[in-house]
């Protein structure tokens, strides 16, 4: 409940009218977003053995972005880091269990935007398709004692390197509810293309489109039934965003 309020407020920041405007018609913002994530894996694959209930899993994301505008649609494209997977603790066979799937991607969004309300309000949806290129794949298993696995030789102790299971590419469709505030004074605050950086504040999620197991290790669980594994996120995200014109300099 605590998390589901922490969005709620997040949507109401979002929709609420601000009194900086947006961007001016046909502008350029290149824009760093950094976001922490509450990540899932639909359908678990346990390769045969006991399923383990779910507990949370938070994922931190970066990505660096091109965004044009028009008076009220937009598109983006960008490049980042994202870390996926899932944690698992509870009973497995008699015995507690701590299992943990740790993804690290290299993500690529490429973003339609409709801008919501009027020519003078700073809120965006976003969809599209987000490709992502799979880095590393560790799995962290911690079981002892208790009634022997079906399939043990799959959950070694430990932590092991697990990158041949999965597939090195996943498609994501996300979504993206964003909203703009000014750094500077709202006299200031009007023409973004005067040079000002604005920031901003955005509700996450995206669903995987693809089984994210290779075909090897696609086993049915002990009712012999297997379901695909799917990527999934809902995150928030805080973003600064730079007027293609913005000089940026580092003084030592």
């Amino acid at each position: 409940m605590k998390h589901l309020n922490i969005y709620a407020l997040l949507i109401a920041l979002l929709v609420t009218p601000e009194i900086s405007i947006g961007q001016k018609s046909n502008s350029s913002i290149f824009s760093l977003d950094f976001g922490l994530s509450n990540t899932w894996i639909l359908n678990q694959n346990m390769y045969g053995n006991q399923e383990i209930p779910y507990t949370r899993k938070l994922g931190f994301s970066s990505t660096a972005s091109y965004r044009k505008f028009t008076d009220k649609y937009g598109y983006s494209f960008g490049l980042g880091y994202r870390n996926m997977g899932q944690n698992y603790m509870g009973e497995m066979a008699d015995i507690e269990t701590q299992r943990s799937i740790e993804l690290q991607y290299l993500q690529m969004p490429f973003m339609g935007m409709v801008r919501l309300g009027g020519n003078n309000q700073s809120t965006w949806f976003s969809f599209g398709p987000q490709v992502m290129i799979l880095l590393s794949a560790e799995q962290d298993f911690h079981r002892q004692g208790g009634r022997e696995l079906p399939n043990p030789d799959m959950l070694d102790q430990g932590n092991s390197n697990i990158i041949n299971r999965f597939k090195p590419v996943d498609m994501m469709l996300a979504f993206e509810l964003v909203h703009q505030f000014s750094s500077g004074s709202a006299k200031n605050a009007t023409r973004i293309k005067d040079g000002n950086v604005m920031w901003s504040l955005s509700l996450n999620t995206a669903i995987g489109l693809t089984d994210i197991n290779r075909k090897a290790y696609q086993i049915s669980n002990l009712h012999e039934e297997y379901a695909s594994s799917h990527n999934f996120y809902v995150g928030i995200h805080l973003g600064f965003w730079f007027n293609s014109n913005t000089r940026i300099t580092f003084h030592l």
